[in-house]
């Protein structure tokens, strides 16, 4: 019986673990480097396109359609806004 018990427990901690790493990812909008893959720096995590007035999240399917020359990035929603870019959500 003290097996048992040992090895929900073991799930359920192994559980919680998970939950916060991927609760810490999701926070800190560390997608894997999708704005890094469209070109930017490694502190952007919105683009726009020079031809538009629109920016969004790196992994919208929007950002994918905008030439890699066209690309332009943002480090915050207030650097985008400043450069008179107005967001889009996904």
């Amino acid at each position: 019986m003290n097996t048992r018990k040992f090895l929900i427990v073991s799930i359920i901690i192994v559980l919680i673990i998970l939950i916060a790493y991927a609760t810490y990812l999701l926070m800190t909008n560390k997608k894997t480097g999708v704005c890094q893959n469209l070109g930017c720096s490694d502190d952007a995590v919105y683009v726009g396109s020079v031809n538009s007035d629109k920016y969004y999240v790196c992994d919208c399917h929007y950002s994918k359609r905008i030439k890699p020359e066209n690309v332009i990035c943002f480090s915050s929603d207030q650097e985008a806004q400043n450069q008179g870019y107005t967001k889009v959500e996904c």
